[in-house]
């Protein structure tokens, strides 16, 4: 297995992240209180997928910085990234196929149904937290190209762009359903597109964030501090002004205070001094494997016990905990296992 450089901040928070996408994902406190649950998912909840499409960003351009941009040596480092995400990809979308059929047989299945994975398989995900592993291919190549056409500055401004306009989409769609003449366009959109959180709108962004920190001065760590702190307070604030309004639901992702946050939090992350231990980069690994498999029991477990949804969260984590600890022991004596992660 080859040795990854240890960022142990970084290998904590990526860990913490996925611990906070088995929550999206199985509404903890739904049971307890269906407003705070829908609270906790749309602000701490929504940093962990940007952070992921961060970390992978940064790692991907640290290793790109040190030959020269327009070089073979950088092409094939990016040809290769590529080709692990999308090997990945295609083995978690067969080991989720059991799942995909299930679900199609329960809902029947038509033509439109296999149209409708086929292009989520390209834009959305084979299922449905697997939209991480397509958009962030997506992203990263709309980066890239921007990045060695046009450099930083416009790679970050056209990014931008697109964020706010699936931000007009992803948050306000309930205001678009309810206008005239705008409702039609919007419903054409979610036909055919389904939704703007997705590597065309959603990842360039924070793939963008990744790529300007693995190369440009960072601010110090208190005003980096300072900095999540209040982007924070904002992100709570943003969601509060969209509860009130109405338009607040589980599906609501693309924040306008995640932008400073994440800016902010990477950079923090960078500076924060930790001792260099082999478990920090294994917590890195199991990360991607807890991302990957929790739906796995998930699925299963919010059948046999719905209504306690605390419970399945706790359970799912420690299964996708185990999943992944085992996976990282074998794979030394079977390195097929590496391409899981």
């Amino acid at each position: 297995m080859a040795k990854l450089k240890q960022y142990p901040a970084i290998d904590i928070a990526k860990y913490v992240a996925a611990m906070l996408v088995v929550a999206i994902h199985t509404f903890p406190f739904v049971d307890f209180n269906p407003a705070f649950n829908l609270f906790f998912i749309s602000t701490i909840g929504r940093l962990a997928v940007p952070f992921f499409f961060v970390c992978s960003s940064f790692f991907l351009f640290r290793k790109v910085n040190q030959v020269h941009l327009r070089s073979i040596q950088a092409k094939e480092i990016v040809k290769k990234w590529f080709v692990r995400i999308g090997v990945l990809y295609l083995i978690w979308t067969v080991i989720y196929l059991p799942y995909t059929i299930w679900n199609y047989a329960q809902a029947g299945f038509s033509l439109s149904g296999l149209l409708g994975w086929i292009r989520d398989f390209f834009l959305n995900g084979s299922y449905y937290h697997l939209w991480f592993l397509p958009a962030l291919m997506l992203g990263m190549a709309i980066v890239w190209w921007l990045y060695t056409k046009k450099g930083v500055i416009f790679t970050l401004e056209v990014s931008l762009i697109l964020y706010f306009i699936g931000y007009l989409i992803n948050i306000f769609g309930p205001i678009w359903e309810s206008l005239p003449y705008i409702s039609i366009v919007y419903g054409f959109f979610v036909k055919m597109i389904v939704t703007a959180r997705d590597g065309f709108f959603f990842a360039p962004l924070f793939i963008g964030i990744g790529l300007m920190c693995s190369q440009m001065r960072r601010p110090n760590l208190k005003a980096c501090s300072i900095g999540f702190a209040a982007s924070f307070i904002g992100l709570i604030l943003e969601v509060c002004v969209y509860s009130a309004l109405g338009v607040l639901s589980d599906q609501s992702s693309m924040f306008l205070m995640l932008i400073p946050a994440l800016y902010f939090f990477m950079n923090m992350m960078l500076q924060i001094k930790m001792p260099k231990k082999a478990v920090y980069v294994k917590m890195r690994q199991e990360s991607t494997l807890i991302y990957v498999s929790h739906i796995l029991f998930a699925r299963l477990l919010l059948l046999v016990i719905p209504e306690y949804h605390l419970v399945v969260y706790l359970v799912t984590l420690a299964l996708a905990q185990f999943f992944a600890s085992t996976v990282l022991r074998l794979s030394d004596k079977y390195p097929w296992l590496n391409w899981l992660m």
